[in-house]
């Protein structure tokens, strides 16, 4: 199972080479001239092409890992901090593709990819073999906590590189915080960020809910003073608080971008930061 897990760590990274060349040429082939721009659009073309393929067949190996995991605990494997890297990473990797296909935009993958590398490679020095739930977790509402919680981190991370990828086209357009690239490729940005933000916080929110539920089958109450439910607070008044932005008070460009990203902060504490500096009761 590990080496399995090694080998999708490989193709990630070979894909993830090939996604970098395929953004490269992409590029390139904008600014070539009319004499060779049909040969630098192929060529990119045939690299994007290769890199999603790699890419697809990595998230396989991965869906496998999981699937072999879950089959022989009986169960979803997110309960340590090792699964929930692996769980959390597959999330990551399938909103990448989901951007792909839905926006055409792969300048994401360029950061996201990575996030999901990074995720996938840390559970290693967590690694844990499988074993069955602890009788406090035996229960639908756990699980369905932890997915839902596991699948809004995997959209603030797309969120975040849509409000990254933003900024970086809205300062380099040298243009105010209304910017408008000619290519409609900044409003993609901020549109993907958008998206990511809006489903992330209504799954994130199902989390609490579920996690409240859980929380009283398990210890009798709904609310407890530790750091990762003041946290997981904590983190859903920012989004709510960024969406109100959005909604409400009209905000738009880069300071949506900006309170996106600094979202995204929270959320890297509130999972490992907590998880790994802190005593609590989701520790198990």
């Amino acid at each position: 199972m590990k080496t399995l897990l090694i080998v999708s760590l490989v193709i990630y990274l070979v894909g993830f080479v090939l996604w970098i060349a395929g953004c490269v040429a992409r590029q390139r082939s904008r600014g070539a001239s009319v004499g060779t721009s049909k040969v630098a659009g192929k060529a990119a073309g045939l690299l994007n092409s290769l890199s999603l393929f790699v890419v697809i067949a990595a998230l396989i190996v991965h869906t496998v890992v999981i699937g072999i995991r879950t089959y022989y605990t009986a169960r979803l494997p997110v309960s340590a901090i090792g699964e929930t890297l692996i769980f959390y990473s597959w999330c990551v990797i399938i909103a990448t593709l989901f951007v792909v296909f839905r926006y055409r935009e792969r300048l994401t993958g360029l950061i996201t990819i990575p996030i999901g590398i990074i995720s996938l490679a840390i559970c290693f020095s967590r690694w844990t073999e499988p074993k069955t739930l602890p009788l406090i977790l035996r229960t639908v509402w756990f699980e369905i906590h932890v997915i839902a919680s596991f699948a809004g981190y995997a959209l603030f991370s797309l969120a975040f590189a849509g409000a990254v990828l933003y900024l970086i086209r809205s300062y380099g357009s040298g243009k105010g915080s209304g910017v408008s690239m000619r290519d409609g490729s900044g409003e993609s940005s901020l549109e993907i960020a958008r998206t990511g933000v809006v489903w992330g916080f209504f799954l994130f929110s199902a989390s609490m809910f579920s996690g409240a539920v859980w929380g009283y089958l398990a210890w009798g109450t709904y609310w407890m003073w530790e750091p990762k439910i003041l946290w997981s607070f904590i983190l859903w008044f920012w989004f709510a608080g960024t969406m109100h932005a959005w909604y409400i008070k009209s905000w738009k460009g880069r300071t949506l971008a900006i309170l996106t990203i600094i979202g995204f902060a929270v959320v890297g504490f509130t999972y490992l930061g907590v998880g790994l500096l802190m005593k609590s009761s989701h520790s198990f």
